[in-house]
């Protein structure tokens, strides 16, 4: 009796989407997301927008990070802090994932480079010296989460339609209220609510706090900014995630629900399903299982004719009582005693394999995977028209339509290197955002010089861009 070899540990699967919005009263978006797979060091998010293949993945044995920051200090300041604090903080782990450090360590030491990163950006530019950002962040292993908090952005658990607060907010309001100096409606209310106790990129350093705790299958992960939590109610939230079909729409629902009550702030919602998939109990053979007899009895094979044996000499023979009979071997005798099957008695087909459950369980309504764009009417040449500010050195044509030629990543990189020397971290960002308004090498150099405190340093860096080789095409 041999086992099959079948794994007897359970797989784990993530089913994550994320949402953000500037809300009805901001005039720009201070929060961003991030979802970074560990194990296959994929960075999924840019420009809060999640890369499909994130949607729904293993948890490898490096695991899953989900974050979420809230920026401050106002305007292009906290943007920039919330951004670089989840972006660096995804690039921290995916380094030292596989390192065999402690993940408590992991999460302390990415937030202490993103604290790092902006305190270092302050030197840099006085116009950013107050920016900072909260940051959740949730580890998600085999079994386990570790959650890492700074400031008051939350992580909630959702489990059989209960909904719980896993982190505490940073703040001197909840401090009063978790010591009984405020009841619930009076912190909700109070005017220095959000007056946070620490903050990635402040001043004096940053001491996060970690817990571990396990989870269980078809369990819920939320996590959001304050511009859900401070003006959704808890039960409220319950109630939607509830009623939600699946992580896409529970994310929408929610964001429309704060702009509801008025999108007063930013808000940010990460929603993810947690799946737990037992591991397939080992199969067995029997001797039963190998022989020859055909296995299905659903079809009757019909009578067959009588066949004439075919007569030969035998080369030997031998007595059985008073007959004589001929001699054969031992593979003879077996394919003698198996007569071939005819197409009736063939085996029945093996039935093709059932949809595993976690297919079966996973419901896409924006048809993500199945949609295709439509296909464009054929576009006559005399039918494109450009209009007067577009050069038409800039658009190539592809069949009959035209495009923008972008910048080749050799010369932003070369941008950004330049850039680097006086923002540092800050360079990247501003030159993906740039970049994303002009495909012309000199306009984008325009649009970053602003960024540069001095004339000296304006014209310093515009000469290692412009007289770069790497920022020239080949002459012919």
């Amino acid at each position: 009796m041999a086992a099959s070899p079948h794994s007897h540990s359970p797989s784990h699967r993530i089913v994550v989407f994320g949402l953000s919005d500037r809300g009805l009263q901001r005039g720009n978006n201070e929060d961003h997301f991030m979802v970074a797979d560990l194990t296959r060091k994929l960075i999924g998010v840019h420009g809060n927008h999640m890369q499909p293949e994130l949607f729904h993945h293993d948890i490898g044995v490096h695991g899953t990070l989900l974050l979420v920051a809230d920026g401050l200090g106002g305007h292009e300041g906290g943007e920039i802090a919330s951004q670089m604090t989840v972006e660096t903080m995804a690039q921290a782990l995916v380094d030292t994932a596989g390192k065999g450090l402690p993940l408590s360590e992991q999460l302390s030491e990415a937030v202490a480079i993103a604290h790092r990163a902006i305190c270092q950006l302050h030197s840099a530019s006085g116009r950013t010296r107050h920016m900072a950002s909260t940051v959740t962040a949730v580890h998600v292993g085999q079994g386990l989460l570790t959650i890492a908090q700074v400031g008051d952005s939350r992580a909630y658990r959702f489990r059989q339609g209960k909904l719980t607060l896993l982190t505490e907010d940073q703040t001197v309001v909840y401090m009063m209220q978790k010591k009984g100096m405020l009841t619930s409606e009076e912190a909700q209310n109070h005017p220095h609510r959000n007056i946070i106790l620490q903050a990635v990129g402040q001043d004096k350093s940053v001491l996060p706090e970690i817990q571990t705790l396990p989870y269980s299958d078809n369990d819920y992960l939320l996590l959001c900014s304050d511009g859900l939590s401070s003006y959704v109610e808890h039960q409220r939230i319950e109630e939607i995630i509830t009623s939600s079909p699946d992580e896409h729409c529970g994310c929408r629902n929610l964001i429309d629900e704060a702009n509801a009550l008025g999108g007063a702030d930013n808000v940010t919602v990460l929603l993810a399903r947690l799946i737990i998939t037992a591991p397939e109990p080992p199969q067995t053979l029997h001797a039963s299982d190998l022989s020859l007899a055909p296995q299905s009895q659903a079809v009757e094979a019909p009578a067959r004719r009588p066949q004439t044996p075919e007569v030969t000499s035998p080369p030997a023979s031998q007595v059985i009582g008073n007959h004589v009979a001929p001699f054969t071997t031992p593979e003879q005798s077996a394919v003698a005693r198996a007569p071939r099957r005819t197409k009736a008695e063939q085996p029945a087909a093996v039935p093709p394999a059932k949809t595993s459950v976690w297919k079966r369980e996973i419901r896409w309504p924006w048809g993500h995977k199945e949609a295709r764009k439509p296909s464009k009417p054929p576009v006559s040449p005399s039918s494109v028209v450009q209009s007067q500010d577009q050069d038409p050195a800039k658009f190539v044509r592809f069949g009959q339509d035209m495009a923008p030629v972008a910048l080749e990543p050799q010369v932003l990189k070369v941008v950004e290197d330049a850039l680097a020397s006086y923002l540092g971290p800050l360079a990247k960002i501003l030159v993906e955002r740039a970049a994303a308004h002009t495909t012309d090498l000199q306009n984008l150099c325009h649009l970053l010089t602003p960024s540069l405190e001095s004339e000296q340093e304006r014209a310093a860096f515009l000469r290692r861009v412009l007289l770069n080789d790497a920022t020239h095409p080949p002459r012919p």
